[in-house]
C-alpha cells in the first residue's frame, strides 16, 4: 500500500472480528513503534496483551472510571492491546522535570502513530485506547494483570485486529484545522 493511501485509509475502527493477527504481523507493528522519532533518554516499554481476562479487567476499570450504568467494552472486541508505558522523570528542578515529562508524551504519540500507520498498511484495523489507560492508573491489580512494569506508568495504547468494517479512503478536510503561514 502506498504511503498516501495508508494515510487516507487509517481510521479509528471500533468493530473487530475474532481473527487474531499472527506473531509476524504483530511484530511488524511493534517494529514500527521502534522506528518512531523519539528522544532516547526516556525509559519506555511496550506491552502486548492478548489475554482476554486481563483485557476484561481493564474494560471493567474503564466502566468504573466513566461511571457506566451497564458494562461495555472499550476495546471493541479487538484481540490485541498494545500499551506504551514510560518511566516519568523525577528531577529536583520542577521546570526540568515538567519539560522532560512533556517530551515523554510526545514520544508516546509518535510511537502510537507509527503503529497505527503500520497496522493500516498491513490490513489491520486500529484504535487508540484512552479510558482504559487512565482508568488503570490507580489500580495496581489491573496494572499487574496487563503487564505494566513496576515504576512505569501506562501512557497510551492502541488495539489492533481484523475488522469486517471497510476502511475507505478519506478526503482531506482542509476545514478541520485552521492553517496559518508565516512567510
Amino acid at each position: 500500500m502506498e504511503f498516501e493511501t495508508v494515510l487516507t485509509c487509517r481510521a479509528s475502527i471500533r468493530h473487530y472480528n475474532e481473527r487474531m493477527p499472527d506473531e509476524k504481523t504483530i511484530q511488524k507493528v511493534l517494529d514500527a513503534a521502534l522506528l518512531a522519532p523519539i528522544v532516547r533518554w526516556h525509559k519506555l516499554h511496550l506491552t502486548v496483551v492478548t489475554n482476554k481476562e486481563a483485557m476484561d479487567l481493564a474494560d471493567a476499570a474503564a466502566c468504573e472510571f466513566v461511571k457506566a450504568e451497564t458494562h461495555r467494552t472499550f476495546m471493541h472486541g479487538a484481540p490485541v492491546w498494545i500499551i506504551v508505558s514510560g518511566e516519568k522523570h523525577r528531577d529536583p528542578d520542577p521546570w526540568t522535570q515538567e519539560w522532560k515529562n512533556n517530551n515523554l508524551f510526545w514520544n508516546v504519540g509518535a510511537i502510537i502513530e507509527n503503529m497505527e500507520l503500520q497496522a493500516t498498511a498491513l490490513g489491520l484495523a486500529s484504535c487508540q485506547m484512552n479510558y482504559t489507560i487512565v482508568s488503570i492508573a490507580d489500580k495496581p491489580e489491573v496494572r499487574k494483570a496487563v503487564g505494566i512494569p513496576d515504576g512505569y506508568d501506562a501512557l497510551g495504547s492502541i488495539v489492533i485486529g481484523y475488522s469486517d468494517d471497510e476502511m475507505p479512503e478519506r478526503e482531506v478536510n482542509r476545514e478541520l484545522i485552521p492553517v496559518s503561514f508565516v512567510r
